[in-house]
């Protein structure tokens, strides 16, 4: 996004909470950025014993933190004299506070379902944050509906889909490959260790498809899947690829993407897959939901039972036969979820603003 707003003549200033490998990004594309600490505006989680014995320390800390980073955001805004503060993620509010305090014009996209999917609640209450969100300078802008409904947003906000690819990224093997494929991170909310459970099912049924899974598999609950895995004897066939760069080409030789996650905020991986003429086979919650569900774009299920029935009718009807919707799928990801659209879309909101700053 940052890239195509540069193309149409934007000059943006980035923040970031520390340096990392988004800045070597940013600094190879010759954008500008400084780095202010600061933490999310949500309350420490609650897991452990120890999480208790922290909770007041660690809340003290990000409110302080962010105190400090609201006062030198001023400092700098004041210098660089933006005509917007876009912030680019939900639960970082130091964006809207120094926009509300200088008059300036607030965008706040909101990319993630944070109590539903991340267990995060914004503090001081979510109440507040609507509240924060409906304010009259500021312009929310969710990626999806069923965001947009989960706020309760009106007003100034709209959904603007997230940009995945370039429109003339799209390709399409008809060669496709005997295994299902996941990608994401290794964690209880991706859903992945419903989709082991489903496909050790699928096994029962099926000798031949393989469960590939690409993702960072070193963590702890990683381990415990390899252990499930193992348990079930079935290293042969389920196989941890580890982080990957070749995740496209992975897609385009599938049979078909698995997207368990409980509540995908947009499902990033589901359009990745459409653009690479992958078929999905996704949760019917959230935004895979969303993605798939108006347009029969894909293969929706609810509980094992039903994940298990799906990879079973892939096999059993046959790849081919969904060729015809993983085209209409790809056709609908161009449309809709294109870098392009995006950053015309984002471009015109900017235009709006602006428009309505000089009357």
């Amino acid at each position: 996004m940052l890239g195509g707003m540069v193309d149409k003549g934007i000059v943006p200033m980035v923040i970031m909470a520390a340096k990392g490998k988004m800045c070597n990004e940013l600094e190879l594309r010759s954008i500008n950025y400084q780095t202010i600490r600061h933490y999310f505006s949500i309350y420490p989680p609650l897991r452990s014993l120890r999480d208790f014995l922290l909770f007041l320390p660690r809340l003290f800390r990000t409110v302080w933190i962010n105190y400090h980073a609201v006062k030198k955001l001023t400092r700098l805004v004041n210098e660089f004299k933006p005509d917007v503060i876009h912030t680019n993620v939900g639960p970082l509010h130091i964006g809207f506070q120094v926009a509300k305090k200088l008059n300036i014009p607030h965008v706040w996209h909101i990319r993630e379902y944070q109590d539903l999917y991340f267990g995060w609640h914004p503090f001081p209450s979510k109440r507040n944050f609507i509240r924060k969100l409906l304010f009259a300078n500021n312009y929310p802008v969710v990626i999806t509906q069923g965001m947009f409904d989960h706020y309760h947003l009106k007003g100034n906000a709209r959904v603007i889909c997230d940009g995945v690819m370039e429109k003339y990224q799209i390709r399409f093997c008809a060669g496709k490959k005997k295994y299902f494929l996941f990608v994401g991170q290794l964690t209880g909310a991706k859903g992945i260790r419903l989709l082991i459970e489903a496909y050790l099912d699928f096994c029962k049924h099926d000798t031949d498809f393989e469960l590939l899974i690409a993702g960072d598999d070193v963590s702890p609950y990683a381990k415990g899947l390899h252990r499930i895995v193992d348990d079930a004897q079935c290293n042969r066939r389920v196989r941890f690829l580890g982080f990957r760069t070749d995740i496209s080409d992975l897609m385009a030789n599938a049979s078909a993407l698995v997207v368990p996650s409980r509540c995908e905020g947009f499902g990033f991986v589901t359009v990745e897959a459409m653009f690479n003429g992958c078929l999905v086979i996704g949760n019917n919650s959230g935004g895979t939901k969303e993605i798939l569900e108006k347009e029969d774009l894909g293969i929706l299920y609810s509980g094992h039972d039903e994940l298990v029935a799906a990879m079973k009718a892939v096999v059993s009807n046959g790849i081919e036969s969904y060729y015809p919707m993983i085209k209409k799928a790809q056709a609908r990801a161009v449309a809709l979820y294109s870098i392009e659209q995006n950053v015309a879309a984002v471009h015109g909101l900017y235009q709006e603003i602006l428009a309505k700053q000089t009357i």
